[in-house]
């Protein structure tokens, strides 16, 4: 295990290879050092290289957060690599545009797989190493969640998953802390796979880094929400 590294808060952040994740990643990055989880490490590398050195700043981890063998991978290499972890940042996540009727059971169950048994599973791994260090656990929802686009359905319940698991983590283990954040439309590949900018112009929707800044705040400990809430970031 390494031994520079351990006086430095460690960040973990899924989906880290664009968007949201790069932004929460870009943030965290003057905290302590990051570790980058997504599916492709050339992303990955693309996030950490502005960031410092690789192996003390920064550390990639190519994986799929929905296989058992990638999380527990993610786990030990960062411990490994880095010795600790003090806030680990649920936001890979993916999407489809169906009605609930008109969606598949494949892909019914790969959302839930990805967007909420899958970060529940790797938090589960992390929990004991964060209560080393009185850590933070923030998960990226979205205002799907309560306020469902009609095709977002599904999503919006995987999404709806994470608040409790805040919720659980608050009451289970009063000695981290835990919270969702739900963001409104962000400029993301994921948005514009919905909605076009002609349907939805650009000075219309959130920017990565807002809900960068707001997991930077809860982390940091500079919010007044109680543990285990969940807030909305919106355009407004």
């Amino acid at each position: 295990m390494s031994d520079t590294n351990t006086d430095r808060p460690v960040h973990i952040i899924t989906g880290a290879g664009s968007g949201i994740g790069r932004a929460i990643a870009q943030r965290l990055a003057k905290r302590g050092p990051v570790v980058l989880v997504g599916r492709r490490p050339e992303p990955l590398r693309e996030t950490g290289t502005p960031l410092g050195t690789e192996g003390r700043d920064w550390i990639a981890i190519p994986a799929d957060i929905s296989s058992s063998t990638d999380r527990a991978r993610i786990i030990d290499k960062t411990l490994d690599t880095l010795g600790r972890i003090d806030a680990l940042v649920n936001n890979a996540a993916i999407g489809f545009n169906n009605h609930i009727c008109d969606m598949s059971v494949e892909k019914v169950a790969t959302l839930i797989d990805i967007n909420l048994t899958a970060p529940l599973l790797l938090t589960r791994l992390a929990i004991p190493h964060l209560i080393k260090h009185h850590g933070c656990v923030v998960s990226i929802g979205s205002v799907a969640a309560s306020d469902p686009f009609p095709g977002l359905g599904i999503y919006g319940c995987t999404k709806s998953g994470l608040e409790g698991l805040a919720r659980a983590i608050a009451a289970e283990y009063p000695m981290l802390r835990a919270y969702t954040i739900h963001p409104g439309a962000v400029e993301t590949e994921m948005l514009r796979s919905f909605l076009s900018t002609d349907d939805l112009p650009t000075d219309q929707v959130l920017m990565p880094d807002d809900i960068a800044i707001a997991v930077e705040s809860f982390i940091n400990g500079q919010r007044d929400e109680p543990n285990g809430a969940s807030v909305v970031v919106a355009k407004n």
